[in-house]
């Protein structure tokens, strides 16, 4: 009686994906062949999570024209990160630029992206928490 001989591959080269050599049962969960990316948070999410930075920055006593331009800079900060258009050093530009123009306002924004509620990704949290703790 004959054996039925086995393939076995040569070497797969995926460029770094995965590679499934049989069938893949995830019981209903994601399959990631490499880096699983995440939308930071619905618009509404993140807006949660601005509304006391803004809410901060219209309490203010400034200026009105320093009030439009932290709103701008805070709105800025937030589109990028509705967007998932957020690399780590301009972010921590901008944050560190924002604690220089108001650090009560940034205090608040750093709190927001920081804590443990807030639905942004981990390099806006990352971020956050690094600008934070540099005094």
């Amino acid at each position: 009686m004959a054996t039925k001989k086995q393939h076995q591959p040569g070497p797969v080269d995926t460029g770094g994906g995965a590679y499934i050599g049989g069938s893949v049962n995830t019981g209903g969960g994601d399959f990631v062949g490499r880096d699983k990316n995440i939308t930071t948070g619905s618009t509404t999410n993140i807006q949660n999570i601005f509304a006391p930075v803004y809410t901060a920055i219209q309490q203010a006593v400034l200026p009105p024209q320093e009030k439009d331009d932290l709103t701008a800079e805070v709105k800025e900060i937030e589109n990028a990160i509705v967007d998932g258009e957020v690399d780590e050093p301009w972010l921590a530009r901008k944050l560190r630029a924002l604690k220089k123009m108001a650090p009560d306002i940034a205090e608040v924004a750093l709190a927001a992206l920081g804590g443990p509620g807030a639905a942004a990704g981990a390099i806006v949290k990352k971020v956050a928490e690094k600008v934070q703790a540099e005094g």
